[in-house]
């Protein structure tokens, strides 16, 4: 993989959670009947924002990671244990049986991620540091 491989991997990676987290944040009624979910109370609509907020963050730290900010490869340290966490979670109420199915679908894409997060943390970045 080519020097310009990984800046653009973790800069699809933040479009990617900027996608994810950004209903919850700026909408979450609509984001719930989106995930086909019912409307949260709203005493919860905090815990969905806060849930979307988090998932932003994410975005802004993969693309730190894409710019080459120093703190890179911790960024990708936290970001692999938090999607392999989203996975963990999804696949737990998969098995209770009570799970959108556009969650599962975000839960597959971050699970993809995850491999390609120990991919560059395995290796795949002194690739792109030597061209």
């Amino acid at each position: 993989m080519d020097g310009k491989f990984w800046p653009a991997f973790f800069w699809v990676a933040a479009v990617y959670n900027f996608i994810a987290g950004l209903p919850s944040l700026l909408a979450p009624t609509l984001s719930a009947a989106n995930m086909g979910i019912p409307p949260y109370d709203p005493q919860h609509i905090i815990v969905a924002q806060l849930a979307g907020g988090l998932i932003c963050l994410f975005g802004v730290g993969y693309a730190m990671v894409a710019t080459k900010t120093p703190a890179g490869r911790e960024i990708v340290v936290l970001g692999l244990i938090g999607k392999l966490g989203v996975c963990a979670l999804v696949i737990g109420h998969l098995i209770w049986g009570h799970v959108p199915q556009l969650l599962v679908l975000a839960a597959a894409g971050d699970f993809l991620f995850a491999i390609a997060f120990a991919v560059y943390l395995k290796g795949g970045m002194r690739v792109a540091a030597t061209a």
